[in-house]
């Protein structure tokens, strides 16, 4: 299996070598698409990144223990042994993290990504489990990717097919499967639709649909398909908004709609930290509605700015870096890379290229190059199949 990783990394190296030598030294990279791309994947690396350090926490300890969170900080994660009725231990490595380092949501992007550059299109779930037998070193786990990615690890390798694991992965309903999808919506660019059905079947490696009060893969699909409206040209804030609550069952759009009411009559963002609080108090912080909900009214608050959405989503308590890669990674594909501090993106780009934990220090610029180049492979698909339906419209003799 290392023979196949190398292999693997191998060409895709050979990937992004050809594509820095195409045009004008990186291809596409003067056009609005690309800029709006890489805002998307620098701004969610952000996001994740800085909200990892206040995850888990309440707003109040956010306050008392940093004041207000506003810059990429280092952190020393503690080790643990968590024993399991059944099956080995879960465990966590003491390690330190670095400013810009990710965790094990980003992880799962960072393979989405894989797989997708890999395949040079659009993925299926088999496609992605490839991926990850391939590309993780489970000697990793417990750094950032964790035990319940060591289960999905294990049952892909036992031959399980993609579809099934998510029936038997832990933790279900939480936004972990979400976590993973932006690139989806970036291959789809402009097509809503598209993204969300692809991301319905990728969310199965990782979650199920139809069980009461679990719409992860919903929350999945609604994210991938904000994303790729987001990288309309004519996109706005409602439209990005309306299109992740199209994708919702009845009562998981009222809830996030709920929040969406919170900050349409907020006078200011830390007015949503109590209403959240107090809504969720006692309940696990990774709710995937709850996630997508106050992502969503970070993202709305701050009017799609991805500085702005991502200080808001982190200071925002509970589930930090997930709802900071909600609001940020929106606010970057709406607005573009100039729109984020450069002394973040410097950081974050920095800091993935020596990670000895990652599953890919592919940077977030390589990230959006290779996306960039399979959404443009995906367009002249769509292109082509329009010349030929159109070929064949015109009447007969």
């Amino acid at each position: 299996m290392r023979t196949n990783r190398t292999a693997r990394t191998t060409a895709l190296a050979f990937v992004f070598f050809a594509l820095a030598a195409f045009g004008q030294g990186r291809a596409g990279t003067n056009t609005e698409l690309f800029r709006r791309i890489y805002g998307c994947e620098a701004a969610g690396t952000i996001g994740n990144s800085m909200g990892d350090v206040t995850e888990g926490k309440s707003w109040q300890q956010i306050e008392e223990r940093l004041g207000l969170v506003d810059t990429l900080l280092p952190q020393d994660k503690k080790g643990s042994r968590r024993p399991q009725r059944f099956g080995p231990d879960w465990v966590r490595y003491a390690h330190h993290r670095p400013p810009g380092m990710t965790e094990d949501g980003f992880e799962r992007h960072r393979l989405c990504t894989s797989a997708i550059l890999a395949k040079g299109g659009r993925i299926t779930s088999q496609d992605l489990a490839r991926t990850w037998i391939e590309e993780i070193d489970p000697d990793k786990f417990g750094y950032l990717l964790g035990p319940q990615d060591m289960i999905i690890y294990n049952l892909l390798k036992m031959g399980l097919p993609a579809w099934e694991v998510g029936r038997h992965a832990a933790w279900p309903g939480f936004i972990g499967t979400s976590k993973m999808i932006m690139p989806i919506g970036m291959i789809n660019a402009c097509r809503p639709d598209e993204a969300a059905r692809d991301a319905l079947e990728l969310g199965r490696i990782k979650d199920i649909q139809g069980r009461p009060g679990n719409y992860a893969l919903e929350v999945c699909a609604g994210i991938a398909a904000a994303t790729a409206e987001a990288l309309r040209p004519n996109a706005t804030v409602e439209s990005i908004i309306d299109t992740a609550l199209a994708q919702l069952p009845p009562q998981a759009r009222r809830e996030v709609q709920r929040g969406q009411d919170w900050a349409g009559k907020a006078e200011s963002w830390k007015d949503l930290r109590p209403l959240y609080e107090k809504r969720y108090e006692g309940e696990p912080i990774s709710n995937a509605v709850e996630v997508l909900s106050g992502g969503l009214a970070c993202f709305r608050m701050a009017d799609g700015q991805p500085k702005e959405a991502i200080i808001y989503a982190v200071n925002l308590g509970r589930d930090t870096d997930c709802k900071a890669y909600v609001a940020g990674g929106l606010a970057g594909a709406l607005r573009g890379i100039d729109a984020l501090p450069p002394g973040w993106v410097r950081i974050v780009e920095a800091e993935v290229v020596d990670d000895p934990y990652t599953v890919s220090r592919r940077t977030a610029r390589q990230a959006a190059e290779g996306l960039y180049q399979v959404c443009m492979a995906e367009m002249r698909k769509i292109r082509r199949a329009v010349e030929e339906v159109e070929s064949m419209t015109a009447p007969t003799k």
